[in-house]
C-alpha cells in the first residue's frame, strides 16, 4: 500500500485523517466463504453417461450445499487516460490453482489451423474439427458448437490418469439445457468407457466419475441457458463435488479411485457424436492434482481492467465560484465469482484556488459487471489562474493486486473574474513559498541594517513583543518551560508534557551566554493570515493579523504549530476600512514579486512591529499566542498565552470560547447553550470563566476529535455553532472533519496544506446527520468582499440575519462588527 497519510506516495498526494484510513481498510476487507457439507445417499440408479437406462450399479444424487464467498485472483492492467479511460480488451489470466494437465483457453483459435494450444505448459495440444467455429468467448475467443460434427479433442496421454485426484472446469454458454439428451462439456471417453464427464442434461449441470469398481457417481444442480456459467467438478477419492460460478452446489460420497481408461479428452461432444453440446465453451481446465474449492473459485474469477468514463468531458468556461459537478462512472469488468470492488477515488487539485472534493469518496462492494459513480465537484476561485486546468485522479480498488486500477483527469476551464473580487491566497491566507520562504524576510541572511532582514522570523516577532529585544530569549524559554510542570489555569490543572524538552528545547541552539538563539529557532513559517472577519470595533480592533509557525525537530516537521495572533488596532470605522483596503490592495499587485512582499511587510509591521499598540503590555498588539500539538503527548492539546501586564512575559491563559473538557456531555453544558441560544446561533457569544458558581472556561483544550454535545440541548443549530467555536470542536473530526490541525506542518521547500474545513468540505452533523458544507476561507473572502466592494453584498445581510441582527441594518453596523467566529 502507498503512504498512509492518506496521501499515498503520489506527486499530488493530499492528507486525510488516519481515522478515515482505518475505516476504509475495514470496509475493504474481503470475506472468504465456507462450505457446508450435506452428504447425499446412494439410492438412485442411472447410467450417467449414456442415454440408455439399466439396472447397473450407477448412482446419481442431487445435493444442495451451502455456498460462500469466493476470492478473485486474476490479473488486471491499470488504465490511463485524460477525461476518462479504459483498460483495453480482455486479457486472459495465467493458469491458476494447482498444476493442470491441460488448459485450453481457445484464444489461439484460427481458421487456418485446427490446433488449439495448451496453456498448462504440458504441450497437450487439442484438435478442433473444421466445422467448430471460433467465436467471442467469456475471455477472448471460445469455440462454438452448433453442428453435429463439431468437436475438440486432446489425444490420450499418460497424464490423463486421475486416480483419486481430478478437477475439471470450463466456462459455458449453452443455447439449450432442456431435454434428456446429454450435452457434453468435457469428458474422457474411449472404446465405450468413460472415466469422468462434465455435462448438461434435463436443465442441470452434472459432474460424474466412474470408479474402478464400475460405479458412476453423479452430482448435479440447475443451470440456465444463454448465460455464461463457470461449471467445475472436483473428485478427491472421497467426494464428487459440483461447482457453479465458484460456489459449491452439490456433493456426494464416492470413496474409491477413478478408472483409468487410456482415452482422449473430448470437449463439446463424445466420439460417437451422440452427446454433443450446443452453444459456446471457453477456458477448459483439467487437473490431476489435489484441488480445493478456493482454487476452483480462483478459476471462476476472470479479472478484467477497470474502466471509467467522465461526464462532462470538460466544464467549458465557468465563472469563478461556480461549482461544476462531474460524474466519474467506474465499471468493474471482472467476470465470474470475483470479490466485489471496493473503490476509492483520490482527486488532486494542483492549482491554487481550484478546490475539488468527491462525495462519496469510497464505494464498497461493487459486483463484477456493475458500475458505480463518484460525484466530483470542482470550484475555481478568483485566486486561480484563468484558463484550462487538469485535476488528476486515481481510482483505487482495495481488492485488486494492482491497487491503483485507473488514472485520469477532470478538465476544468476557469473564466476571467469580473468586477470587484477578493483573492484569498493573496489577501486572506498567504502561504506561497515566495512569501514564507522570502530569502530576506524569513532569514537573517540580508544586510543587518535592511528592514527586510528577518522581518517575518519568529526571532524578530518575539524581540518586538518582549519588554526589550534583549528579554526575548528569556521570555520564549519561560513560555516553553511551562510544559515541564503542571500548570493551574482558572482552577483547572494542565498536566505537564515534559517531552517539550526533547522536541523543542534540546533542538534549539543557544547563544554563548546560554540563552536561546532565537535566530536559529526550530520553527518554520507556514503562513501569514488576515482575520479582519473577527473585528469588533467596540473592543478597539479591526480583527487580527496572524503568523503561523510549525515546529521542526530532528529535521522533521512535528504535529505542533504556534500561532501569533495580533489585534489590528482601530478606533473608527475609517480605521477598519483602511485595514480592509490595505489587505485588498495586495490582490492587485504582481505576484509573486518583491513589490507584493514589501506591501505585505508594511501591513505586518503595523500590527506586529514594536509599539504597534501603545498602552498595551510592552506596546504589543498581541492578542494571544496559541499552540496546537500532539507531538509532546496524547491527546491533542491546545494552549493559550498572553502578555502579562505585570512581567511583560508570556503567561498561560484560558482558551477562549471553550469550557473545560469535563463539561462535554453534561447538564451544565446544556444549560449554558440553552440560556445563550440566540447569541450562540449568531456566533456573538462569550464563554465566561465561571458558570453556575464554578470554574467553566478551560485552562487548555484537550481534543479527542469529537464534537460538543449534551442531552437536553434544545436547538441543534446552537449546539453546532457552540461546538464549532470551541477550540477542540473547530479542530475536531466530528464537527469539521479535521484531524486537529487546520494548517499542516511542512518541509522546507514545500507549501503548507490546509484542512477541508478551511478550503471546503461536506460533513454530516454529528447529532442529526444532516449534511453541512463548511468553507471558512470562502466565508472570510465574502466578508472582506463585503467591506471593500460597495454596496454591501447580499452576504452581509444574510450574515446579519443569521446572527439575529436586523438584516443589513446599516453599513456602519457591518463595518464595526465582523461575521463572528474567532478560530
Amino acid at each position: 500500500m502507498r503512504k498512509l497519510s492518506f496521501g499515498f506516495a503520489h506527486p499530488h498526494a493530499i492528507n486525510t485523517s488516519s481515522a478515515a484510513i482505518l475505516a476504509l481498510l475495514a470496509l475493504g476487507a474481503a470475506a472468504c466463504g465456507s462450505y457446508g457439507v450435506d452428504e447425499g445417499s446412494l439410492d438412485n440408479a442411472e447410467q450417467a453417461l449414456d442415454e440408455a437406462v439399466s439396472a447397473s450399479s450407477v448412482v446419481s444424487v442431487s445435493v444442495g450445499v451451502g455456498g460462500g464467498g469466493t476470492g478473485g485472483f486474476g490479473t488486471g492492467t491499470s488504465s490511463t487516460g485524460v477525461g476518462g479511460g479504459t483498460g483495453g480488451g480482455p486479457v486472459d489470466p495465467p493458469p491458476v490453482g494447482p498444476p493442470a494437465v491441460g488448459f485450453w483457453q481457445f484464444d489461439d483459435c484460427d481458421s487456418s489451423t485446427s490446433d488449439l494450444l495448451d496453456s498448462s505448459g504440458n504441450d497437450m495440444t487439442a484438435s478442433r474439427s473444421a466445422s467448430a467455429a471460433c467465436a467471442q468467448g467469456v475471455s477472448g475467443l471460445a469455440i462454438s458448437f452448433d453442428r453435429k460434427n463439431d468437436t475438440v479433442a486432446a489425444d490420450d496421454n499418460p497424464s490423463f490418469t486421475f486416480g483419486q485426484n481430478l478437477a475439471v472446469a470450463a466456462w459455458v454458454n449453452p443455447t439449450s439445457v432442456s431435454g434428456s439428451a446429454v450435452r457434453t462439456i468435457v469428458q474422457e471417453r474411449g472404446g465405450g468407457d468413460t472415466s469422468f464427464s462434465l455435462d448438461i442434461r434435463n436443465d442441470q449441470a452434472r459432474f460424474a466419475v466412474t470408479l474402478t469398481n464400475g460405479r458412476t457417481i453423479t452430482s448435479r444442480a440447475p443451470i440456465q441457458a444463454n448465460v455464461w456459467t463457470h461449471v467445475a467438478g472436483i473428485y478427491d477419492g472421497r467426494f464428487v463435488r459440483l461447482f457453479l460460478n465458484g460456489e459449491q452446489v452439490g456433493q456426494i460420497s464416492a470413496i474409491g479411485t477413478i478408472a483409468d481408461i487410456n482415452a482422449p479428452i473430448h470437449i463439446g461432444s463424445n466420439p460417437q457424436k451422440q452427446q454433443r453440446f450446443k452453444g459456446l465453451i471457453d477456458e477448459v481446465w483439467v487437473s490431476a492434482s489435489p484441488t480445493t474449492g478456493n482454487e476452483i473459485a480462483q478459476l471462476s474469477c476472470l479479472s478484467r481492467p477497470t474502466t471509467f468514463t467522465v461526464t462532462p468531458e470538460s466544464s467549458g468556461p465557468v465563472a469563478p465560484n461556480t461549482p461544476v459537478t462531474y460524474q466519474i462512472a467506474v465499471t468493474n469488468n471482472d467476470v465470474g465469482a470475483c470479490v466485489p470492488g471496493d473503490y476509492l477515488i483520490q482527486l488532486f487539485s494542483q492549482s491554487p484556488g481550484i478546490n475539488a472534493f468527491v462525495d462519496p469518496q469510497f464505494l464498497p462492494g461493487v459486483p463484477p459487471g456493475s458500475t458505480a459513480t463518484f460525484a466530483a465537484t470542482v470550484t475555481g476561485t478568483e485566486d486561480a489562474d484563468p484558463g484550462a486546468h487538469q485535476l488528476p485522479f486515481d481510482v483505487i480498488n482495495f481488492n485488486s493486486p494492482e491497487f491503483i486500477v485507473g488514472s485520469g483527469a477532470l478538465n476544468f476551464e476557469l473564466a476571467e473574474p469580473t468586477g470587484c473580487f477578493v483573492r484569498t491566497s493573496r489577501e486572506i491566507f498567504v502561504k506561497d513559498l515566495s512569501v514564507v520562504e522570502d530569502p530576506l524576510r524569513t532569514t537573517f541572511d540580508g544586510p543587518p541594517g535592511d528592514p527586510r532582514t528577518g522581518a517575518w522570523t519568529f526571532a524578530r516577532l518575539m524581540e518586538d513583543m518582549a519588554p526589550t529585544p534583549a528579554d526575548a530569549p528569556a521570555m520564549v524559554e519561560q513560555m516553553f518551560t511551562t510544559w515541564l510542570t503542571d500548570q493551574v489555569v482558572n482552577g483547572f490543572t494542565l498536566p505537564a508534557r515534559p517531552f517539550i524538552q526533547q522536541v523543542v528545547l534540546d533542538e534549539w541552539p543557544r547563544s554563548p551566554d546560554g540563552s536561546l538563539d532565537l535566530q536559529q529557532a526550530p520553527l518554520l513559517l507556514l503562513g501569514i493570515v488576515n482575520r479582519i472577519d473577527v473585528r469588533n470595533l467596540a473592543e478597539g480592533h479591526a480583527g487580527e493579523g496572524r503568523f503561523v509557525f510549525g515546529v521542526v525537530s530532528q529535521g522533521f516537521p512535528q504535529q505542533f504549530t504556534i500561532i501569533l495572533e495580533y489585534k489590528l488596532p482601530a478606533s473608527t470605522e475609517a480605521d477598519v476600512l483602511d485595514w480592509a483596503n490595505s489587505w485588498h490592495a495586495l490582490g492587485s499587485l504582481p505576484f509573486p514579486s518583491e513589490e507584493y512582499n514589501a506591501a505585505l511587510q508594511d501591513i505586518t509591521t503595523q500590527f506586529a512591529g514594536r509599539n504597534a499598540a501603545p498602552g498595551r503590555p510592552n506596546g504589543s498588539s498581541l492578542g494571544q499566542l496559541r499552540t496546537n500539538e500532539i507531538a509532546l503527548a496524547s491527546p491533542w492539546e491546545l494552549r493559550e498565552f498572553v502578555l502579562s501586564a505585570q512581567t511583560g512575559f508570556l503567561r498561560p491563559e484560558t482558551v477562549k470560547l471553550t469550557p473545560d473538557i469535563t463539561f462535554d456531555g453534561s447538564a451544565t453544558l446544556a444549560d449554558f447553550v440553552n440560556q445563550n441560544e440566540a447569541a450562540i446561533v449568531a456566533e456573538q457569544h462569550t464563554v465566561p470563566e465561571t458558570f453556575q458558581g464554578s470554574p467553566f472556561l478551560g485552562g487548555s483544550s484537550f481534543n479527542n476529535l469529537t464534537a460538543w454535545t449534551a442531552p437536553g440541548i434544545l436547538n441543534n443549530e446552537a449546539r453546532h455553532k457552540f461546538s464549532l467555536n470551541t477550540c477542540n470542536g473547530c479542530h475536531g473530526a466530528q464537527e469539521t472533519g479535521t484531524g486537529f490541525l487546520h494548517v499542516n506542518p511542512r518541509f522546507l521547500g514545500n507549501e503548507t496544506s490546509l484542512s477541508g474545513f478551511m478550503t471546503g468540505i461536506n460533513i454530516p452533523d454529528p447529532v442529526t446527520g444532516e449534511p453541512r458544507t463548511l468553507n471558512d476561507l470562502g466565508r472570510r473572502n465574502a466578508d472582506l468582499k463585503a467591506l471593500v466592494c460597495e454596496p454591501v453584498p447580499t452576504f452581509a445581510g444574510a450574515a446579519a440575519a443569521a446572527r439575529g441582527a436586523a438584516p443589513a441594518a446599516s453599513r456602519s453596523a457591518f463595518i464595526r462588527r465582523g461575521i463572528g467566529r474567532v478560530h
